[in-house]
């Protein structure tokens, strides 16, 4: 059987019990890859008495098949971090499972897309999501953008990252490729948030200028609001920096 297990945010600390339960009865996986994880595998394995094998992006999405082979004979578990599900190319594990008749069980954990309510932003109001890229392609951003305001949306603004080369965009340096690309003017007004669902997070809300100059710690976000709730609108004065 094929267990997908969220880490959460923060670090190992946010297992679940049922997780650790489970995981002590299989070989288990870590794929570290799509998100920044504050965690550590060492401490991660001591948590569960199992040794746990570092899966790079390529063994992950490029042996899928050999991972649901022995799914298919042995439990098998695979940890995320945030929730399993949050990032899409995780669901290729539940196409081809279904597709082998692979029995599979996804153990879902928070993930910034729940976290981002803590902005005091109505989870339901947002619109879809975009991610700023390394790649300077800005088009489905500029996009994403417009389609939610036209339905008056919030539009969170993940920031690209390459774990395995230790690169994460930071919140500032996010503001300055909006502004560049005239996507953001200097006076508008968005949200930053780092390191949600830890004891260090940071947010704030302020004009895009003045976030520029900024430090908030990765992993980082942004939150363009739309069309704001009365009650939306206090609890980012509460922010307002």
């Amino acid at each position: 059987m094929l267990y997908l297990m969220g880490i959460g945010l923060g670090d190992e600390k946010n297992l679940t019990l049922l997780e650790i339960e489970i995981a002590r009865g299989c070989e288990c996986f870590a794929e570290l890859y799509t998100s920044k994880w504050a965690g550590s595998l060492a401490e991660l394995e001591k948590i569960i008495g199992k040794k746990i094998t570092f899966l790079r992006r390529a063994d992950a999405e490029g042996k899928i098949s050999e991972l649901l082979e022995l799914a298919s004979k042995k439990d098998v578990a695979i940890f995320f971090p945030g929730d399993p599900l949050a990032a899409t190319t995780h669901a290729e594990f539940l196409i081809e499972a279904r597709r082998k008749k692979i029995p599979y069980r996804v153990l879902h954990n928070s993930s910034i897309f729940s976290a981002v309510a803590e902005t005091g932003l109505q989870l339901y109001k947002f619109g879809k999501t975009a991610t700023i890229p390394f790649s300077g392609k800005f088009e489905n951003v500029k996009n994403i953008l417009k389609e939610n305001k036209k339905i008056g949306g919030h539009t969170l603004l993940l920031l690209d990252l390459d774990a395995e080369a230790g690169l994460y965009m930071s919140a500032a340096d996010a503001v300055k490729i909006l502004l560049k690309e005239k996507i953001l003017k200097p006076a508008d007004k968005i949200i930053a948030a780092g390191n949600l669902g830890s004891e260090n997070s940071e947010i704030v809300f302020s004009s895009a200028k003045t976030l520029i100059e900024r430090k908030i710690p990765t992993p980082a976000v942004l939150v363009i609001p739309g069309k704001l709730h009365f009650r939306e609108m206090d609890f980012l004065e509460t922010l307002k920096i």
